[in-house]
């Protein structure tokens, strides 16, 4: 999965490096009538994330750290959609999690929660159709699991390596944000393997956004993509 080209590597870690604080877009579902006056979407890159201590396990063998960091391919034939360039996989280990600490400078409780996720071939899937659901992936809020609805990944590809494009999911809206750190956790919690090597069912995660009235602000690895820029 990781023989992928170069050329622009730097240019897009940069920009990433750049935008990683926390950058408004649209992509994720955007604003929408009952967004607050004045709120803004950041995003968070899953690639820009603490993996020192994360390890996980792939169709045929692990890998661990930034070693879990895909590259979105460049041309126009296998553009996955990421939003941020770069995805995290891998994740296929009970209990493996993806953690994004996040400072609000002040308590809310508007707060929008997106994530942009893709899935790629699973044993597990019925007529190329895979669910997971807070049973499987649990998705906290300063631990706190957030009860959101199954998502479903429709004509996922047969071929490993192979993915569903990656495309935007709301989990939770009026989310409370406590002033100062909060935090958010992807968490494989389940150990239903998808094949292969794999031990547990999990997306693939590109980033989350958040869509809110606070000013959100974090400490982005860029450090995690200096292997793109040999």
């Amino acid at each position: 999965m990781k023989n992928f080209k170069k050329k622009i590597a730097l240019f897009s870690s940069l920009v990433l490096a750049l935008a990683g604080t926390a950058f408004a877009l649209s992509a994720c579902g955007g604003t929408g009538d009952d967004t607050p006056p004045g709120a803004e979407t950041y995003t968070f890159a899953a690639a820009l994330t603490n993996l020192d201590d994360v390890e996980g396990e792939g169709w045929s063998g692990g890998e661990s750290g930034p070693g879990m960091i895909v590259k979105d391919w460049e041309d126009d034939d296998k553009d996955w959609k990421t939003i941020s360039g770069y995805y995290v996989t891998y994740l296929y280990v009970e209990n493996t999690a993806l953690t994004f600490e996040i400072t609000s400078d002040k308590a809310v409780d508007d707060a929008k929660l997106v994530l942009s996720l893709s899935m790629e071939n699973s044993e597990n899937a019925v007529d190329g159709a895979l669910t997971i659901s807070p049973d499987i992936y649990t998705v906290e809020l300063n631990g706190t699991a957030i009860d959101y609805d199954p998502i479903t990944f429709y004509d996922i590809p047969t071929s490993t390596g192979e993915l569903y494009e990656f495309k935007q999911y709301t989990v939770a809206t009026n989310l409370s944000l406590q002033e100062g750190v909060n935090t958010v956790r992807l968490i494989s919690s389940n150990n239903i393997g998808m094949g292969g090597t794999t031990r547990a069912t999990a997306p693939m995660v590109d980033c989350i956004q958040i869509t809110t009235t606070a000013k959100l602000t974090w400490s982005p690895r860029n450090d995690n993509l200096d292997q793109f820029n040999i």
